[in-house]
């Protein structure tokens, strides 16, 4: 994955939307877990988006990690961003599947 602001966005978004459904399927008992885990998903997001305007790359690829490893739990998910190109298409696994 690129080391930019958009792929932070993108994994950041991703993690949201998961933890809103999962939010909606646990209301009202759901609900602190999810300010705490979107809490922390926003911190590391803000965090990665910092390091890659100081193009610390060590940094920005150590928090991209930490993102998709809050993502991990959704890695079946069609949207999830480990499931796409680096220009934002999802892979097509037939085609990956049917090459030699």
């Amino acid at each position: 994955m690129p080391l930019d602001a958009q792929t932070g966005v993108r994994v950041y978004q991703f993690i949201v939307d998961r933890l809103e459904d999962r939010r909606r399927e646990q209301y009202p008992h759901g609900r602190d877990a999810y300010v705490d885990d979107w809490t922390a998903a926003h911190e590391l997001e803000k965090d990665f988006a910092t390091a890659v305007r100081a193009h610390d790359s060590g940094t920005a690829e150590r928090l991209l990690q930490e993102l998709m490893g809050m993502a991990a739990q959704w890695r079946d998910h069609p949207h999830h961003p480990g499931n796409h190109t680096h220009d934002g298409h999802q892979f097509d696994h037939a085609v990956l599947e049917a090459r030699p």
